[in-house]
């Protein structure tokens, strides 16, 4: 299960490879000169690269002496032919064309161009370049295209480009796109290099620790570098330190844009019309034009109303609380799952705009002074995470002495347990609890994926009106999608790669499940191969989920799925990544029969049985009457080994059981609850004498090799202190010398509000609801699986498909998904039934009878999945493992359960 059954191919290519056909015979050249110098070529303008490149054998010439140019040559040269590549799959929707496909000889005059020596840095001989005939790198004057906003959640607003420059802001196929800029490649192939010879770009983050986010840090001021305005960074992205490049004003203009700005945000504060809201957009950001569902949202979050936003990927969703968050006079609060994601909003905010972030990887310092800016209101917009609003202290600055005009719930399809990433700490994010906590009216929601009843779910939980629904298609009309059904897909998605649309593509993401870039490296590894991807010098990058949603590149030519998504909105999600320029981006799935397997048994991974709900929940009110008012903790790592069930699984029941109808709990921050202290000053009894937080100390700790080993929350109820409030007084003590300690076990941290009175019943209710969110994901899969299937065998019966054909199939599947009608034709290619699979089971039993199981247990062995308490590191070894992968887990499940009852009935008395 650790990876695909052939992809043992995670890469990063750098550069395609270099073309494998040889130098054609060129005419003489002349005398040759003496060699050029390598600091005389480093300022020299580069051309355009083009796609071969070939090497004159000329002897270098002085770096006093001008370059002649290659005389054209009279003699005609065929063409080199080569035998076309054949497609990835037989049906192949795209055309590979190569250098044999051309109509005509190419022109020797036409398309030879010397370069000067030392152009690719080196000291060799100088070099040739063979433009093909389609291809036109000729300065191309383009028809005036009316600006309007290119911004996004992470890329328009706040970018570094310049922030008067017009770009066309509404995607859509009949707005003529600007030329393409091509990716500059090195002539030694598949080799990256790091430095251009500073070519009018830097690494602005190199070498510093990036570890402080607030607004005002010096890490996230933006690089302010002269360059000329002729230079297109349409191109770059900015991520933690990425290659930025703008526009240095002048002092002159700058004070005159910030009284234009202040002058729109005082005429929209008078008047909220569309003419005072274009006015604002293009003083702050410098477009002419909203894009489709920007005006209509802005204008309702204005006008107080609490609005729920369903735009695509890259269609400017964080516009839609930038505006709004300059002209109300409050914060605005931006709530967010992912720190990467809230560094790269952050970072795109425009400079009028400032803004923070509290994230748990901030130090004590940086959280306190983002917090100091708060209450001085020098703060507009600020990012956190959900788990944030379990914090007491966070949530007193809102309550007592700073006003929140603006809650926005980014992701908001997490809040949704039947969405495809629901997660606990969101389901805290209730219009009930932000009211009360916050004093706030209006809340934005925003998603690029929700089906019908994901939203009813989130519209409900944030008490949002169905009449403030503003929602656009799920796809941009810029994206080509298509499909194949592969048998190695490795070797198809090389030649994908090889073959024309792909072949130009600037930059390239795969996708993979079980195997990608991010495998067991190191976190500044993965965050420099980022910066390199970023700035061009690495074109294909081989991710998971994960980095798409932490970075906002724009000119992501092509989106290769190697390994099937999970749903149809992940999958929306992620082609989602590419053509955020307007430019056409083609996305292309592959999918098998093996990795459907792989994935649909992977769905049954958070599965809890009755019995492991019922014995979680006699632990949490372990000590029903003696525990109230008091803070209990249960360990994540041993409560999840003994009960078998996962981490987030644990954390989703307590969060059900303090915000489900009847309140039995409310969670409070996780700390790491085992103290292991030594005295060093002061004698234990001594300080104890003196200090009631140390006498308690003693009386509840364990002595292990001279060590003091106590749980924090015990020694706190004892003395009647929050455990936070004793970590503080640990902390005060260290710094005085008189100790040292050390925190381990994260726990989850709550005190009881209320006993259940039927045990039994709750965890009945609990149990089936767990049951339907499993059922919900794995119908969610196969609602995937059968899109795939579906497009692939329309276009074998029409025999002539093309990618038109294949994008509009696809998009009308993924139309009627989120419509929510339930009407698909969803396969079902789980096996119900095998004759020998009693009879497995009843022997793996009798190898293992000094094991209990479950019958859940057996039947994820059985379909080759680990548990905390039956690792894959262990349970892998038996030749059991994975053996009935394609038999439905519930038919396994069963006759587990019946095995288990015989074997159990034999061994009685």
């Amino acid at each position: 299960m650790d990876a695909d059954s052939d992809s043992d191919g995670s890469h990063i290519s750098a550069t395609p490879p270099r073309d494998p056909l040889p130098p054609p015979r060129l005419p003489p050249q002349p005398p040759p000169k003496p060699p050029t110098s390598y600091k005389s070529t480093a300022s020299t303008k580069r051309s355009s690269h083009l796609d071969i490149i070939f090497k004159l054998k000329k002897p270098s010439s002085s770096k006093h002496d001008k370059i002649e140019p290659v005389p054209e040559p009279e003699p005609k040269v065929k063409p080199i032919q080569q035998p076309d590549l054949p497609s990835p799959v037989g049906n192949f929707p795209f055309q590979i064309r190569r250098p044999s496909d051309q109509p005509h000889p190419i022109s020797i005059g036409r398309s030879l161009e010397t370069l000067p020596a030392g152009f690719f840095s080196t000291r060799r001989a100088s070099f040739s370049k063979i433009c093909k005939p389609s291809l036109n790198f000729e300065p191309e004057t383009l028809p005036e295209i009316t600006a309007e906003p290119k911004i996004n959640g992470s890329d328009g607003p706040g970018s570094t480009k310049t922030c008067n420059k017009k770009l066309p802001n509404l995607i859509r196929g009949d707005v003529p796109l600007p030329p393409v800029k091509l990716q500059k490649r090195s002539e030694e192939g598949n080799f990256v290099r790091l430095n251009f010879n500073g070519y009018k770009r830097k690494f602005t983050a190199k070498g510093k620790k990036m570890n402080s986010y607030s607004y005002k840090s010096k890490y996230f001021k933006r690089s302010k570098r002269r360059v000329k305005s002729e230079v297109d960074t349409g191109s770059l992205c900015d991520e933690e330190g990425l290659v930025s490049e703008i526009k240095l004003q002048s002092k002159a203009e700058k004070p005159s844009r910030c009284e234009s700005v202040e002058a729109a945000i005082s005429a929209v504060r008078n008047e909220v019309s569309d003419e005072n809201l274009v006015r604002l957009l293009k003083a702050l950001y410098g477009y002419d034009l909203f894009r489709d569902g920007q005006l209509e949202a802005i204008k309702m979050i204005l006008a107080g109303k609490s609005t729920m936003l369903v735009l695509p990927t890259g269609a400017g969703k964080s516009l839609c609380y930038q505006i709004p968050a300059v002209v109300l006079p409050g914060i605005t609060l931006v709530v967010s799952p992912l720190v990467a994601l809230m560094i790269d909003q952050l970072k795109q905010l425009p400079r009028m705009i400032q803004g923070g972030l509290l994230s748990s990887s901030q130090g004590p310092e940086e959280a306190a002074e983002t917090l100091r800016m708060v209450q001085e209101g020098s703060i507009k917009v600020l990012f956190v995470s959900p788990e944030r609003f379990l914090n007491a202290d966070f949530l007193s600055i809102f309550s007592t002495l700073t006003s929140v005009s603006l809650v926005v719930v980014d992701e908001a399809h997490c809040v949704s347990e039947w969405s495809h990433n629901f997660r606990p700490s969101y389901m805290r994010l209730r219009a009930s609890l932000l009211r009360a906590k916050l004093n706030v009216e209006c809340i934005l929601a925003m998603t690029a994926t929700a089906t019908t009843t994901t939203l009813q779910s989130i519209m409900s939980a944030l008490e949002i009106s169905s009449t403030n629904l503003i929602q656009k298609s799920q796809v941009r009309d810029n994206l080509r999608l298509s499909v194949s059904l592969s048998s190695n897909r490795m070797k198809d998605m090389l030649k994908l790669m090889k073959s024309s649309p792909f072949l130009g593509a600037q930059s390239i993401i795969v996708y993979c499940k079980f195997q990608s870039y991010h495998s067991g490296m190191l976190a500044r590894d993965r965050s420099r191969i980022q910066e390199l991807f970023c700035a061009n010098k690495i074109r294909v990058v081989v991710a998971t989920v994960a980095f798409g949603m932490g970075i906002d590149k724009r000119d992501v030519g092509a989106v290769i799925h190697y390994s099937l998504p999970e749903s149809l909105e992940e999958y929306v999600q992620e082609i989602g990544r590419g053509g955020r320029d307007g430019r056409l981006s083609y996305c292309h799935l592959f999918f098998d029969d093996v990795t459907y397997y792989k994935l649909r048994s992977l769905m049954h991974s958070d599965g809890v049985d009755e019995f492991a709900v019922n014995k979680f929940l006699c632990q949490v009110f372990a000590d029903d009457t003696s525990s109230h008012r008091k803070v209990c903790s249960l360990v994540k790592e041993s409560a999840s080994r003994k009960f078998d069930m996962k981490e987030e699984v644990m954390l989703t029941l307590l969060t059900h059981l303090e915000l489900g109808e009847t309140q039995y709990l409310h969670l409070l921050p996780q700390l790491n609850v085992t103290c292991t202290l030594n005295f060093h000053k002061t004698s234990p009894m001594l300080l104890a004498d003196k200090d009631t937080a140390v006498a308690a100390i003693l009386k509840k700790s364990e002595i292990k090799q001279g060590q003091y080993v106590f749980d924090i929350p015990t020694v706190a109820n004892s003395i009647g202190v929050a455990p936070g409030d004793l970590s503080n007084h640990l902390q005060n003590l260290k710094a005085k010398g008189e100790i040292t300690y050390e925190l381990k076990d994260p726990a989850y941290c709550y005190k009881i509000v209320k006993v259940p009175s039927d045990f039994c019943s709750l965890t009945e209710l609990l149990t089936r609801w767990l049951l339907d969110i499993e059922n919900c994901k794995v119908w969610k899969l196969d609602a995937m699986y059968s899109s795939a299937v579906f497009v692939v065998d329309t276009c074998e019966k029409t025999h002539d498909c093309n990618v038109a054909q294949q994008t509009t199939c696809l998009q009308e599947r993924i139309l009627d998904y989120f419509k929510g009608d339930n009407n698909l034709d969803v396969l079902d290619k789980m096996g119900q039934n095998s004759p020998f699979l009693r009879a497995d089971i009843k022997v793996f039993l009798q190898s293992n009878s000094n094991v209990k199981f479950t019958p859940r247990a057996i039947a994820r062995i059985m379909h080759g999945i680990g548990s905390p308490a039956y690792p894959s590191s262990t349970w892998s070894r038996t030749h059991f493992w994975g053996r009935y992968i394609q038999i439905d887990f519930k038919v396994v499940m069963n006759a587990a359960k019946a095995e288990l009852m015989n074997f159990v009935g034999k061994d009685a008395p």
